[in-house]
């Protein structure tokens, strides 16, 4: 696989904080994989209004989880939530860095939304159970994250794992690279690949449901 070499960066709204940001192989800018999955993952599917919106964007598969949960009041435990799942397609046996990587080789001069428009995306959404929601909730309430990350060079392979939470009035994201498990921001990663690795689970547990 073909990976930049960056720093971990966060944005905590209204506050940004950039680390640091290089190019990656080839000549290729550093955001442009970020600009043609900006342009993939369209917020188009979530037209409702919501409670609360929990997007997940895993560098290392190129997919996008958005977990909405719905006014209900007061939310409980038998709540409204839904999971709405983004999958590139399209790209052959590349992941999206080496086909950007490829399509910027065969044209220098090629836009992001050259790119976008050879790539297809998957959406499914599902409903989920807000009881076993909640608990994952709990989880990533207890994850207390400085918004002066620890600064660290990844040498080796990583991927950029993106998080956004939008509560209405107030809304947070943060872009840290992983996985690692030496530094507090880990946590964030690690919930978000175990929160990934559960989604089945969720869906099959509410679809039993009368």
């Amino acid at each position: 696989m073909i990976f930049g070499k960056r720093l971990g960066c966060v944005l905590l709204l209204p506050f940004w904080l950039v680390l640091s940001v290089v190019g990656q192989p080839g000549g290729v800018p550093a955001d442009m994989k970020d600009r043609v999955l900006d342009l993939l993952f369209r917020s188009d599917a979530v037209s409702s209004p919501f409670l609360s919106k929990m997007t997940l964007r895993y560098g290392d598969s190129d997919t996008q989880l958005v977990v909405l949960t719905y006014s209900v009041y007061p939310v409980h435990p038998r709540g409204q939530a839904e999971l709405i799942s983004y999958t590139v397609t399209g790209m052959g046996s590349d992941n999206l860095s080496q086909f950007v990587s490829k399509m910027v080789a065969q044209n220098p001069n090629v836009t992001d939304q050259g790119i976008a428009a050879k790539l297809k995306v998957v959406v499914k959404r599902s409903p989920i159970g807000y009881e076993a929601l909640r608990s994952f909730l709990d989880e990533l309430k207890a994850i207390r994250i400085s918004p002066m990350l620890a600064s660290r060079v990844a040498v080796d392979e990583y991927s950029e794992y993106e998080f956004w939470y939008d509560a209405g009035q107030e809304s947070v994201h943060y872009r840290v690279t992983g996985p690692f498990k030496n530094t507090p921001q880990d946590e964030l990663v690690q919930w978000m690949i175990r929160f990934r690795t559960s989604v089945p689970e969720l869906i099959s547990t509410a679809s039993a449901k009368p």
